[in-house]
């Protein structure tokens, strides 16, 4: 089989069906590096699904060997591979799904080294899947030393703690885990899954959250967990949040509701995907801009921007970010494509940058 482009944009396509990725956000996944500390209950969730997502570089780190304990959660090892390094299972299991993704093993202990070992990867992102405070404390106080934001999981029983610090402040409230848990000798005594025991699809359940929340803080896609945390009780199935920070009121910017007959003069930015436009094309001269690649299009001087999408919600949110980038947005076209096939006023004309 042949591993070129055709290869990874059909693995790939799924998920660039999504409007919040898109080819732009795919690209950026394929040159995003990522340091994944621990190969145990969460790590074996995280590096599948994110090597599923085309993350270009996975770096694991872990020093452990595959025991028989671990098999009830760890899914990427086997009754075969115990007794070998966790590393071998991540790596292989990245490999096996995505074998254009770099997936890289190194059996270390993190401590006083974080630094410079794990910074010589130079990850984008570091997802903290350690079993115990004294590993979290050394990828705390190492990610805040290169500015590197951590997303972070932790579980007990059949329960979990999730978020995203972010000591720099680069992608939210600047959050680190300290500031949580204090670094005490009571704080790292907390028992851990030898102790308290943990389900097995409770490990894997919020290893899927932490690998998508890394993919959202890569692709810019959603709201990230930055400045809350997510607590999950798979016991009696419920979830709740609590705050990290002071709440950040998102405050869009206002955005007009128009109709063919009120875009007179104004550069229609038609935002849907490709393969969308060519099953629908609008009927009105466009400039395609696909919603992933907004923060790189650059309106005519002095031209007046209405947004357009299939049926409204993605030229709603289209139009409030290019608003929020300084442009000059009239509004977005009410009902989109699907409301400018039912009007006999149009006639079908398109261009694409």
């Amino acid at each position: 089989m042949t591993l070129g482009p055709d290869f990874v944009r059909a693995r790939t396509a799924r998920h660039r069906r999504l409007p919040e990725i898109g080819d732009g956000g795919a690209a950026r996944l394929a040159a995003a590096r990522v340091a994944v500390v621990g190969a145990g209950g969460l790590g074996s969730t995280v590096i599948p699904y994110l090597a599923a997502a085309g993350v270009g570089r996975i770096d694991v780190f872990d020093d452990d060997v595959v025991e028989l304990s671990n098999l009830n959660r760890q899914i990427i090892h086997s009754v075969e591979r115990i007794g070998q390094p966790k590393i071998d299972s991540a790596v292989a299991a990245g490999q096996r799904i995505a074998p254009e993704v770099e997936v890289v093993g190194h059996r270390v202990r993190l401590g006083d080294n974080f630094a410079d070992v794990v910074g010589a990867v130079s990850p984008d992102i570091i997802v903290d899947g350690s079993d115990s405070f004294d590993t979290r404390f050394v990828v705390d106080a190492g990610a805040a030393q290169l500015g590197v934001p951590v997303v972070f999981g932790a579980l007990m029983q059949w329960s979990a703690q999730i978020t995203v610090f972010d000591a720099a402040g680069v992608y939210g409230p600047a959050v680190r885990l300290t500031d949580v848990f204090p670094d005490t000798a009571e704080t790292r005594a907390t028992p851990g899954c030898a102790e308290m025991g943990i389900l097995g699809s409770v490990a894997g359940m919020v290893g899927t959250m932490l690998a998508t929340e890394t993919v959202k803080l890569i692709t810019g896609a959603g709201r990230t967990l930055t400045g809350r945390m997510l607590i999950v009780d798979t016991l009696d199935m419920t979830t709740s949040e609590i705050p990290l920070a002071p709440a950040q009121e998102d405050q869009p910017i206002p955005v007009a509701a128009l109709n063919e007959t009120q875009i007179e003069d104004a550069t229609v930015v038609d935002v849907r995907r490709t393969d969308e436009i060519t099953e629908h094309p609008a009927p009105l001269d466009v400039v395609h801009v696909p919603f992933d690649q907004l923060d790189t299009f650059v309106p005519q001087p002095g031209r007046r921007i209405v947004t357009l999408c299939r049926t409204g919600p993605r030229s709603v949110k289209a139009a409030q970010r290019l608003a929020a980038a300084g442009h000059d947005v009239v509004g977005y076209l009410d009902g989109g494509v699907h409301a400018l096939e039912e009007s006999p006023h149009a006639a079908p004309s398109e261009s694409s940058l």
